[in-house]
């Protein structure tokens, strides 16, 4: 957990001289107890600027591609992030039942062109069985600053939105937890 607060110590003051990071809603995220970060993906540097915005330890879920790359799995392990390949590890439950929180970017992968994309399943199955809150987070920015399809980062203002926790019943099922998850995003 040493690396994690020291990237996180120096991420957070490379991106408020660089980025101008801004936060907005820390006030909505709940101070203890296990939860669901929900946040779009349009760029690499979004886990990060919600690293640097969010106060608690993050353990954050990662596809097996990416975790699976020498030059990363070092860096990954030693911050405790979790692997996933086609399910939720159970990895995930334990750290939401132990009052920890699970970074998830429900669109699975980085946007191809900025916007938010459709949600899977993974999100709302995990709220379901743990009854854990749902944070949505919108990082505003970042896709200028660093998208998909370029390799050079381009000094751009980013803000890091925190939204009101959503929380999902055990009936409706999964297409209505889907939807909601969807609704959300497409507000943000």
């Amino acid at each position: 957990m040493i690396l994690y607060w020291l990237t996180v110590f120096i991420f957070k003051a490379f991106a408020k001289i660089f980025f101008q990071l801004k936060v907005e809603g820390l006030k909505n995220l709940p101070e203890k107890g296990g939860f669901i970060l929900a946040a779009n993906h349009a760029s690499s540097l979004d886990p990060f600027m919600i690293m640097a915005a969010l106060p608690r330890y993050i353990r954050w879920t990662v596809i097996y591609e990416y975790y699976d790359l020498w030059y990363f799995r070092w860096m990954l392990k030693h911050m405790r992030f979790i692997r996933i390949a086609n399910n939720l590890p159970k990895e995930a439950f334990r750290t939401l039942l132990q009052g920890g929180i699970v970074g998830i970017f429900p669109e699975g992968r980085r946007s191809w062109d900025g916007q938010i994309g459709q949600a899977r399943a993974g999100v709302a199955a995990l709220a379901r069985r743990t009854s854990c809150a749902v944070v949505p987070v919108a990082v505003v920015g970042s896709f200028t600053a660093l998208p998909r399809t370029r390799k050079r980062i381009k000094l751009h203002p980013v803000t890091v939105r925190i939204g009101k926790p959503l929380f999902f019943s055990t009936a409706g099922g999964k297409n209505k937890d889907n939807q909601n998850l969807n609704q959300e995003n497409s507000r943000r």
